[in-house]
């Protein structure tokens, strides 16, 4: 938060806003926490923080197996490629950019 902006806590829906002071503008705004009635809020918060982090995790893995795949691939056009060269027998090497000055 901001020295140019200011938190409310509205006293009808229980949610807190941030508002620009200078202006009146709302910046942010946050909804109200469901919380069930006898229920612990630690113990909610908590058991949402867990719920979260597993499902990062599940994101993560998910990219990791995602980005293995892709390797594997381009690793496998590359071996192609190599062989395909090979069988050819052109031994000349490409043209270099940098020569092309």
């Amino acid at each position: 938060m901001a020295e140019e902006t200011i938190l409310i806590d509205c006293p009808v829906c229980k949610a807190r806003i941030e508002v620009e002071r200078r202006t009146g503008k709302v910046l942010k705004h946050w909804e109200r926490p469901q919380v069930k009635e006898g229920a612990d809020p630690i113990q909610e918060a908590l058991k949402k923080m867990k719920e979260d982090k597993s499902k990062l995790n599940g994101y993560f893995s998910s990219a990791k197996e995602t980005m293995d795949e892709k390797k594997k691939d381009l690793l496998d056009k590359f071996d192609k490629e190599k062989k395909r060269i090979q069988e050819s027998g052109d031994t000349s090497r490409p043209v270099n950019p940098m020569d092309l000055d």
